[in-house]
C-alpha cells in the first residue's frame, strides 16, 4: 500500500497489522466478542450494521462481499481486536472531551462527528431516528432525541440530538461509555464517531429513496 495515502493511514495501518499479528486469536475473539474460525484463521466483525472479515494473523479486513475495507475502517477494526479489554459497558456515559487527552482532539471530533450530526439531522429529527434505529439503536432519556446504538460489540455511542427552533439552533452531541478507552485510545473514538454519523448521514437518503 502506498505510504502516499491521506494522513499515513498506511503506515498506521502497518503498525496495527503487526501489533494484531501478536495478539493470542482465541483470547481477542473473548475479549472482543467477535468470532474467530480456526478453519479460515478469520475474525467476523459486525460494526455499524455490516459486517467485516479480519484475517489472522495478516490483519486484512474485507467487508462481506471481500473486498477490501477503507484505510480508517480497517484501523479502527484491528485496533479494536487488538485492544479489546473485555470490560461490559457500564451505562454511564462521558462527553468526549472526558477520554483520555479528550480536549487535544475535540476540534477534530467536532468537525467530523457534531457539525456534520446536526447539519445533516437538525431540522429531520424523524430521519434522525430511522437511522438510528436501522443501526439496533435502542431510545435513551438525553436531549430531545437520542439513542443507544451498538456500533461494535462492545462499543456502544450515544448520539444526542436537540431541535432547533426559530429562537435557537438545533445542536448534538455524542457520549461514550466511562470504559470507552480501554477498548480505544481518543484519536480513534474520533474517527469512530465520524464513520457513525456518516452512517446514517447514508441511510438518510437511502431510506427516503425507498419510500
Amino acid at each position: 500500500m502506498s505510504e502516499r495515502s491521506p494522513y499515513n493511514m498506511a503506515k498506521t495501518l502497518e503498525i496495527a497489522q503487526k501489533t494484531f499479528a501478536k495478539c493470542d486469536p482465541n483470547l481477542v475473539a473473548q475479549l472482543s466478542k467477535c468470532p474467530y474460525a480456526e478453519k479460515t484463521n478469520k475474525f467476523t466483525v459486525s460494526y455499524l450494521g455490516q459486517t467485516y472479515y479480519v484475517s489472522f494473523p495478516e490483519g486484512i479486513v474485507t467487508n462481506s462481499d471481500y473486498q477490501g475495507a477503507d484505510y480508517i475502517t480497517a484501523i479502527l477494526l484491528l485496533h479494536y481486536l487488538s485492544g479489546a479489554s473485555g470490560v461490559e459497558s457500564s451505562d454511564t456515559w462521558i462527553s468526549f472531551k472526558e477520554l483520555q487527552s479528550g480536549s487535544i482532539y475535540v476540534g477534530p471530533f467536532h468537525k467530523r462527528a457534531i457539525n456534520p450530526l446536526v447539519k445533516g439531522f437538525g431540522t429531520d429529527p424523524a430521519a434522525f431516528c430511522q437511522a438510528a434505529k436501522h443501526l439496533g439503536g435502542i431510545a435513551t432519556t438525553f436531549g430531545d432525541y437520542s439513542y443507544v446504538i451498538p456500533v461494535l460489540p462492545r462499543i456502544p455511542l450515544v448520539l444526542v440530538l436537540w431541535q432547533g427552533d426559530d429562537e435557537f439552533p438545533a445542536t448534538g452531541n455524542i457520549l461514550f461509555d466511562q470504559h470507552a478507552n480501554t477498548y480505544l485510545h481518543t484519536e480513534d473514538y474520533a474517527h469512530l464517531a465520524s464513520q457513525t454519523v456518516y452512517t446514517m448521514l447514508r441511510l438518510k437518503h437511502s431510506l427516503s429513496a425507498d419510500k
